[in-house]
């Protein structure tokens, strides 16, 4: 799908879904509920009151003017009601008397049968520069607070009337509305009935005239702050759409403040209020012509300066300090903004017919839709149509959000795109590397597997030679000079072959795991000692894992062993041995030992014969590889010869 195409018909999603909220709003938030199960009331009876006061009375019977007197002369008017407004007024009239206006209106007993949450008296908007109070059976229900002119215009009634009503019996509901003169009023239809029947069209209400714009706004807030985010990480390369986005979003939430008002007021004067919403609304439309300019790839800096100098002109006319009341010209300031939105429709129209694109003319469409919008507006805000439909201007910058989410999003696709095909270019010559890493790898390991099997051939060899080839020949020796007689020649072949088999248990894979080894040791001297009439006491305890322990290591502590076995069973003449095992520091570090014990002669390192020594010198060698130790100690009752050998080899 064409990224034109792509942005026509997101744009339509976004105008079909503004389209579906209104439809919903008819349908349901601002007809409200279906008949039969609450009661409308369309019709009350107004009465001009003379009272010079702003303030609503604490109850009606003690109310200023003569609203409650038999004799007041009420007439009847038709729900929803609209006074007359004037464009603009003089600023004297702020500090007048309000003009004060009573409306009166009868809840029948049918709306207010008892149900599980009680009865609601639901008014959907009403609208005055001033004060409004709901009096319902002559007391007090609910008031306005905060400003005469950001006083929660927006936000819909909803009483509760459970405590005040009884069954059978009508309520009598006044409705104080004090303004300021020339400015007008307007009250809708009131709604009377169970809860259960009016919640769904209060907080649909609620939500299209106040809650949504202030999720959105906030949300559309959150996105221009990630995107100052990004323009502050790469405003060296120029690219001005972020702030843009940025701008867009904090002047449309300074725009829609008026509508986001609650019942507790301003900190804020109402005319630097007024002024601050002004100034949004005409910030966003700025805003929206700089980023036509740069969707349109027209910069126009002569368009530019005719409309900042317009803007900045009507704002510093429109600045507090000066001129009349903001409330007295309301509608005036929002005709101001015509001329610059008629430049931006402009704007969009043509670029839309240079362009030729969905977007493009989705943008224009959307523009054109934007003025009876705003007429619309204006008309509700001058009390020219029903007071119940709702502000539509809010809803009109989600179209322009939209693109701008657009736009950021064909840059990224393109900064996608631009990467997606650098990464293929990469991972080419990557997967070129790699299969040069591979061919080299292949190399290395032959060269190593054949060093490999080098020094094992040279281990074997050596071991083959030192070991079984020694026994081998010393057995030759014995047949070839006829000395059977005076050496067993039988012992000699059995040394023979328990150094083959050592030589053959050294090549098995251990893990590292010295319990292993010595328990191939005992299966394979185990028959050998018993034949030697030797009792064998096996008490080894667990240990830890030995990381160096390789082949040649483990053939090391074998041969060790096997030396310290082969003299007690030559020389020592002990009947019993005992083996043990142990982790043993020494020296600040961390060992295990072996321990063997026999009950023979003690053994006397100086008084060994020839090969004796011969043997102890090739234990110290082997050790002396290990890194270990070796200590063999006489006892009253025979001998303990102890190996020891570090957890961690210090190097090689």
């Amino acid at each position: 799908m064409t990224q034109p195409l792509l942005q026509g018909r997101v744009l339509l999603v976004s105008a079909g879904l503004v389209a579906l909220a209104m439809l919903l709003a008819g349908a349901f938030g601002l007809r409200g509920p279906a008949a039969g199960e609450a009661v409308q009331l369309r019709q009350a009876q107004l009465w001009w009151s003379y009272s010079p006061h702003w303030a609503p009375p604490a109850a009606l019977a003690s109310a200023d003017d003569a609203v409650l007197d038999a004799s007041t002369p009420w007439s009847d008017v038709d729900l929803p009601y609209g006074g007359d407004r004037a464009v603009s007024g003089s600023g004297d009239l702020a500090a007048a008397p309000p003009e004060v206006r009573w409306f009166r209106a009868v809840v029948p007993p049918e709306a207010l049968v008892p149900t599980p949450q009680g009865a609601r008296l639901y008014i959907p908007r009403w609208q005055t520069v001033g004060t409004v109070a709901v009096y319902v059976d002559g007391a007090l229900a609910w008031q306005t607070r905060g400003s005469r002119v950001w006083n929660s215009f927006n936000r819909p009634v909803w009483l509760d009337l459970g405590g005040l009503a009884q069954p059978g019996r009508p309520l009598q509901v006044h409705v104080r509305m004090a303004s300021q003169q020339g400015v007008g009023g307007a009250l809708s239809s009131l709604w009377a009935g169970p809860a259960e029947s009016l919640r769904l069209s209060w907080r649909l209400r609620s939500l299209l005239q106040a809650d949504l714009v202030v999720y959105t706004a906030g949300s559309y807030l959150v996105l221009g702050l990630f995107a100052l985010a990004l323009w502050t990480l790469q405003r060296r390369r120029g690219d001005v759409v972020f702030l843009l986005f940025f701008l867009m979003s904090l002047c449309q939430l300074l725009g829609s403040l008026q509508f986001m008002v609650d019942g507790e007021g301003l900190t804020l004067s109402d005319g630097w209020f007024s002024w601050l919403t002004l100034a949004g609304l005409m910030g966003a439309t700025v805003a929206a012509f700089h980023f036509l300019c740069l969707m349109q790839r027209r910069r126009r800096p002569w368009l530019a300066r005719v409309l900042q100098g317009y803007v900045g002109t009507v704002l510093l006319v429109a600045v507090p300090l000066w001129g009349p009341a903001h409330e007295t010209i309301l509608p005036l300031l929002r005709l101001l903004m015509v001329p610059p939105e008629i430049l931006v429709l402009c704007m969009a129209v043509a670029g839309a017919w240079r362009m030729r694109d969905g977007g493009s003319t989705m943008l224009a469409v959307w523009m054109l839709l934007s003025f009876p919008i705003g007429f619309h507006d204006l008309a509700l805000q001058s009390y020219l149509i029903s007071i119940e439909s709702i502000y539509l201007t809010p809803y009109v910058y989600l179209g322009l959000f939209t693109l701008f989410l657009l736009v950021a999003y064909r840059r990224y696709n393109g900064a996608l795109a631009v990467a997606e095909n650098a990464n293929l270019h990469l991972a080419e010559r990557l997967k070129a590397q790699e299969a040069e890493l591979a061919q080299a790898h292949e190399r290395l390991l032959a060269v190593e597997r054949e060093q490999t099997l080098m020094q094992e051939r040279q281990r074997l060899m050596r071991e083959m030679h030192d070991g079984v080839g020694s026994s081998l020949m010393s057995a030759l020796r014995v047949v070839e000079f006829n000395q059977a007689g005076t050496v067993d020649l039988v012992q000699l072949l059995q040394e023979c072959i328990d150094d083959l088999k050592l030589s053959i248990d050294s090549l098995e894979p251990l893990d590292c795991d010295l319990l292993a080894l010595l328990a191939g040791l005992r299966y394979r001297l185990g028959p050998r000692l018993e034949g030697a009439g030797l009792r064998l006491h096996w008490e080894v305890s667990d240990l830890p894992a030995l990381p160096w322990l390789d082949a040649q290591a483990a053939l090391h502590v074998l041969r060790i062993l096997q030396e310290v076995l082969t003299n007690i069973i030559k020389h020592s003449g002990a009947r019993e041995i005992t083996v043990r095992t142990a982790q043993a520091p020494l020296d600040g570090r961390a060992g295990v030992q072996v321990l063997v014990e026999d009950d023979g002669h003690p053994f006397d390192r100086a008084q060994a014969p020839t090969e004796g020594r011969k043997g102890l010198a090739n234990m110290r060698t082997r050790a002396l590889a290990l890194q270990a130790r070796l200590d063999w100690v006489p006892l009253a009752g025979g001998n303990r010869f102890t190996l020891w050998m570090p957890l961690e080899r210090a190097g090689p």
